[in-house]
């Protein structure tokens, strides 16, 4: 397979995850609640979801560092996906909505930090942009969240099956077109990877940025309901997302400009800033359309944290365990987050309102930022060659 050949195949694949995602994220709620099941029901398949996927993540990442593929293992657990997203829809009943849901996130979340282990890998081995082929995943959001809403207004949310199902079908077609990446010429030692992986350094790292992905994971469960609740409608709603995804797909694509990765825990640190001055200016704001144009600092803000936070795990982990380090950052960065800011989230808009939630993220935000600072100053470790 000619490099062309194999960039495009590897951008579509992506574009497609992207897609997928945009369904999973955006409707299966959506099409939970034309099931029959109560706002509370609803959480709490997706909350018991993404605690199996939590246990899944690791295992796929060791998987994958011990037989040394990724390619594999994408596949894989895409057909766990598949047969997950078709269970999903033969099902009527909590229960076994609860059982399908389950099954279906316990491979499906491990999907995506996969994928991006490939590509990191992938282009670091060819020498291309990491953000740029990033990027694709992006514009697969942000094409989905801009037609879905036509599709579904005309025909239904009870043909989500359709589509989403389409979409993995032709992801695993060309998952099985994609080059695998090197993975390290060592066999991974599972002692040396628990010792690894019990390190100071990586702990506290993981620990900071957490503050950081804390916040951001909290916006992507309340930006909709904040919006409404300052005069917005279901209208802006879209708009709001497809903002927010199309400001990222360009990050991500521009990436080869702007990052460097010589010092990436500089861009973790500016990230962190970045975060503090958008949520203090959310929870200030009262106007809808303000809301919106404050919504461009999404992509600016998550690119700049995810590119510099993966450059810099990808110089503090071995070779052998890259995909494991990446599964873990997920896990604890973006997914442990997730949950708790679901929950405490919710108790803190319901209490207190949308802006003294977001003021409470600004705090957040800059302690992660104060804590990244402390963090560099005080290691200053060189790993592989290059100052971190």
């Amino acid at each position: 397979m000619g490099m062309n050949q194999f960039q495009w195949t590897l951008k579509l694949y992506l574009f497609m995850m992207g897609s997928i995602n945009t369904f999973v994220v955006s409707y299966y709620p959506i099409y939970f609640k034309y099931m029959g099941l109560t706002t509370s029901e609803i959480g709490s398949v997706l909350a018991l979801g993404g605690a199996v996927g939590l246990l899944g993540q690791p295992l796929w990442g060791i998987l994958s560092d011990k037989f040394q593929t990724v390619k594999k293992l994408i596949m894989f657990v895409l057909v766990g996906s598949i047969i997950g997203i078709i269970w999903i829809f033969q099902v009527s009943t909590l229960t076994w909505i609860f059982v399908a849901a389950s099954f279906f996130y316990l491979f499906y979340t491990s999907v995506f930090p996969l994928s991006e282990n490939l590509t990191k890998r992938i282009a670091t081995e060819h020498q291309l942009s990491f953000g740029t082929l990033r990027s694709w995943a992006a514009w697969g959001f942000a094409f989905i969240t801009l037609v879905s809403g036509f599709f579904f207004a005309k025909l239904g949310i009870q043909y989500l099956l359709y589509p989403v199902l389409l979409f993995a079908i032709l992801a695993f077609i060309l998952a099985t077109r994609l080059t695998d990446a090197p993975t390290g010429t060592k066999k991974i030692n599972l002692r040396a990877m628990g010792k690894f992986f019990r390190s100071p350094t990586l702990l506290f790292f993981f620990a900071v940025t957490s503050f950081l992905a804390l916040t951001h994971r909290i916006n992507d469960n309340y930006i909709s309901l904040y919006l409404i609740d300052i005069g917005g409608d279901e209208t802006l709603v879209g708009w709001l997302w497809f903002i927010g995804v199309l400001s990222e797909a360009i990050m991500f694509y521009t990436s080869a400009i702007w990052f460097r990765p010589q010092k990436p825990i500089h861009y973790v640190i500016l990230a962190g800033f970045l975060y503090f001055i958008r949520w203090l200016i959310v929870g200030y704001i009262s106007d809808p359309l303000f809301l919106l144009a404050i919504q461009v600092l999404h992509g600016v803000c998550y690119a700049i944290l995810f590119m510099g936070a993966i450059e810099y795990l990808y110089k503090l982990v071995p070779e052998e365990m890259q995909a494991t380090g990446h599964m873990a950052f997920m896990l604890v960065v973006f997914g442990m987050t997730g949950i708790i800011g679901s929950l405490a989230g919710g108790i803190v808009f319901d209490t207190f309102g949308g802006s003294a939630l977001y003021y409470i993220m600004a705090v957040f935000a800059l302690m992660g930022s104060i804590g990244l600072i402390f963090f560099h100053l005080k290691e200053k470790t060189v790993v592989k060659g290059i100052s971190i």
